[in-house]
């Protein structure tokens, strides 16, 4: 599966109502009933959204105040806090703005109905995430994260660097979430007969040494061409990057595929616990997924009954041997995006277990795409995991977090969009903890930037 930016704007309609308490009288006047209207369920910290209080089905109402508040003003607050609705002005706007990161509600109230609370409401803390060196007009991507140990504040955020009509350069950051830490070039090195024109890093994690960091991703070759990904594992520290005996060619071995079958790509997308995940492509079948160990000795394809393609975005460890597995697959297509997925996989019986469908908002019936980037673990037993979406009407991010219930099953997905403020294009890519990382675009441009976005946590 190729990894393009999916472009994302989008508008999620959420609408609850009040029932009127007393409903007729006499001379058939009706109070009808109110409904509160979002045009979104989350917004950023000093950004502004809209709600809508309707007044419907009333007969000869007049003058009903209406007072609309919110359950946290330290988290959101409604402007006007009041208005008045009647049959022939049956509507009114109200704006929120986000105060400071938390999960709220507004409530609308009136003497002749009872109160009714709006589904949650999030305000997240975003900001821009760029290479400290990148030349005006070029674009950013940030890819991954994970945690540069326990104990530590400091995360590891793997992306790609492209200045304009310019190769693309593997990043990696080090440091802590606002920016201030230190950034690095990683290349895949050239070699005898190995010219290598681009490297992608998606992956990062902590490695199995005091300072040592793996990698994964992909890079090509000006001998192969363009269209050809080789997948790439870096393990060894920052400071020993140039190092060819560092770097390791990720190639699914021939009993990955059928006889007179050949590999076209090789993408590594994820790393943890000494295993790799990614997706590969044959000549004869597009859309395959992959798990490997970190000296790519051992390999494992991944299926699912009935689907026609699958990605593997996404490896959290677990421990013990057990591993969990997020991506997405398609029963119609080669994109492997139509619904997310959840599995566990025993390193050592090599078996996948309680595998979970997924699509946006629990609506299989609208959601078009719905797409896992990848996982982390929420601190407890559930997951946060980065997720691109599209419906029969809009398209978008989000952060979605899973429980594990006490069988090992996973739990029904809470949806949380996601939205850089001013943006026309979000796209989510990685999360740590409940911070979520990805790109955006704003209209008009074509310049990619990183961008941070830090959430309540579930």
């Amino acid at each position: 599966m190729t990894n393009e930016i999916m472009r994302f704007t989008y508008l999620t309609l959420a609408t609850l109502s009040l029932t009127a308490c007393d409903s007729s009288s006499g001379n058939d006047d009706s109070f009808g009933h109110l409904t509160i209207q979002t045009t979104t369920n989350s917004l950023a910290v000093d950004g502004t959204s809209s709600a809508t209080i309707s007044l419907s089905g009333s007969n000869n109402a007049s003058d009903q105040a209406v007072f609309v508040t919110s359950q946290d003003g330290g988290v959101l607050t409604v402007d006007p806090a009041a208005c008045s609705l009647s049959t022939a002005h049956s509507s009114c706007t109200v704006t929120l703005t986000g105060v400071s990161i938390g999960i709220t509600t507004i409530s609308a109230t009136s003497a002749n109905y009872a109160t009714v609370s709006s589904e949650n409401l999030t305000v997240a803390q975003y900001s821009t995430l760029n290479y400290s060196a990148a030349v005006l007009g070029s674009s950013n991507e940030l890819t991954g994260i994970r945690g540069v140990s326990n104990d530590s504040p400091n995360v590891y955020i793997s992306g790609i660097y492209e200045a304009a009509s310019a190769s693309k350069v593997g990043l990696l950051y080090q440091g802590p979430l606002n920016g201030s830490g230190t950034w690095y070039e990683f290349n895949y090195p050239n070699s005898i007969g190995i010219t290598v024109t681009n490297t992608s890093l998606y992956g990062p994690n902590n490695g199995n040494q005091t300072d040592e960091v793996q990698l994964v991703g992909n890079y090509t070759t000006s001998e192969q061409g363009a269209d050809t990904a080789l997948g790439l594992v870096y393990q060894g520290t920052i400071a020993d990057r140039a190092n060819t005996n560092n770097w390791l060619t990720l190639t699914p071995p021939s009993s990955m595929y059928a006889q007179g079958d050949s590999v076209l790509n090789t993408i590594a997308h994820s790393t943890m616990g000494g295993y790799i995940v990614g997706n590969y492509d044959t000549a004869l079948v597009q859309g395959r997924a992959f798990i490997c160990d970190i000296t790519s000795t051992y390999w494992l394809e991944i299926t699912h009954a009935g689907a026609l393609s699958i990605t593997a975005y996404g490896i959290w460890y677990n421990g013990g041997t057990s591993y969990t597995i997020a991506g997405g697959y398609s029963d119609v297509n080669n994109h492997g995006a139509d619904s997310g997925y959840l599995v566990d996989w025993d390193s050592t019986t090599h078996t996948f277990s309680h595998w979970q469908s997924y699509a946006y908002e629990n609506q299989p019936l609208t959601a078009l795409v719905s797409h896992f980037e990848g996982l982390t673990s929420d601190g407890g037993t559930g997951f946060y995991l980065p997720a691109n979406w599209v419906t029969t009407e809009v398209t978008g991010a989000a952060i979605t977090h899973i429980s594990v219930n006490n069988d090992g099953s996973f739990g029904a997905a809470t949806w949380t969009d996601a939205t850089y403020p001013g943006s026309s294009i979000t796209s989510a890519n990685s999360t740590y903890l409940n911070n979520l990382i990805g790109v955006y675009q704003v209209a008009g441009s074509h310049i990619i930037s990183g961008f941070v976005g830090s959430f309540p946590s579930v």
